[in-house]
């Protein structure tokens, strides 16, 4: 048995799983990446630490720094988690709409990150906006908000995970690589939620090196169209230059310009919810919803698929971290 320095070792090298139970029936193979297994119970322990160690190799990132990040789910507690053996500080803005009890406690528990809510509107509202009205309450004014924090802070690192080349990276080296030995390099279709887009173009990538046919579906919430937010809006893209918003390109952006993903699915909160139900108390996987999500939809592409081919899919983080919504947990992004 190896014994391991840090807990941060631990992460990745997780188990890719045949789903038996919820799959009854179909002729191809569903497999599941159980990566809520990693330490902080989510797939952003692999893009947390590779962000982090990438500040620190560039010299972005010194002795005493703060980490900053805006977050609206896993990515803050596993960064809180990287700081707290690392020895640095953590400043995580949260939208006030995606406040969570759980992630603020787990934030608490790895060292009191200093938590911001931010006051957006719904989604919707956002999408709707008039660009004049984004300035106090959109993203450009939290990402001007990091900057200048950053600035006025020598030392510290804004790691803007939704365009940080590191978060494919991360997955594109390791997470796929993986897939590929544990299939022996027989993966069919890949299918993930969208989220920052970090996760599905890695793999991706990393998939289609070995196999330039294989299926690439991305996974969204029915009442959230990441993929229809990512469009460049030219009104939008003027005013961030006006207000002096560092320029940074989502990585979901990218992926719509590379053409990479070849369906985009939606889920209902109710197929994502009943979905994660069945993977706990058939499967034994106690994982959240966009888990839930995520099999739904790979369920349904290997509806289509022949005999024996395999479709993988992720499980993203675990199912507590959606305790204070339950029994009408939210499929978020």
């Amino acid at each position: 048995m190896k014994i391991v320095n840090s807990i941060l070792e631990c992460i990745g090298n997780t188990p890719l799983l045949r789903l038996n139970k919820v799959t009854k029936g179909l002729k191809a193979n569903v497999l599941a990446k159980c990566e809520y297994l990693n330490p902080s119970g989510s797939i952003k322990d692999r893009i947390a630490l590779r962000m982090v160690e990438e500040a620190e190799k560039e010299g972005k990132l010194k002795k005493g720094g703060t980490i900053v990040e805006f977050t609206s789910g896993n990515t803050g507690p596993a960064l809180a988690m990287v700081a707290a053996v690392k020895g640095y500080k953590m400043r995580v803005y949260v939208p006030e709409f995606f406040y969570s009890r759980e992630r603020d406690l787990i934030l608490k528990m790895f060292g009191g990150a200093n938590l911001e809510l931010i006051k957006f509107s719904t989604p919707k509202d956002l999408l709707n906006r008039l660009p004049e009205e984004w300035r106090e309450y959109g993203m450009m004014s939290v990402t001007k908000t990091i900057d200048d924090f950053v600035k006025a802070n020598p030392g510290s690192v804004a790691i803007l995970q939704i365009a940080n080349p590191y978060n494919t990276a991360a997955h594109r080296d390791a997470t796929g690589k993986e897939i590929l030995e544990q299939t022996d390099n027989k993966v069919d279709a890949w299918v993930a939620s969208i989220g920052t887009g970090g996760t599905l173009l890695g793999v991706a990538d990393t998939l289609k090196e070995v196999n330039p046919n294989v299926k690439v579906i991305a996974v969204e919430p029915e009442d959230m169209p990441i993929w229809e937010w990512a469009k460049p809006d030219p009104a939008v893209v003027k005013l961030f230059e006006e207000y002096g918003v560092p320029k940074a390109k989502p990585i979901v952006a990218k992926l719509i310009d590379e053409g990479i993903v070849d369906e985009v699915v939606k889920v209902k909160d109710e197929d994502a919810r009943n979905m994660a139900n069945r993977l706990c108390q058939e499967e034994g996987l106690f994982c959240g919803m966009s888990s839930g999500a995520n099999v739904f939809a790979a369920i349904n592409v290997a509806k289509k698929m022949k005999k024996r081919a395999n479709v993988v899919t992720v499980l993203v983080d675990r199912r507590d971290r959606y305790f204070s919504e339950y029994p009408k947990e939210h499929y978020i992004i």
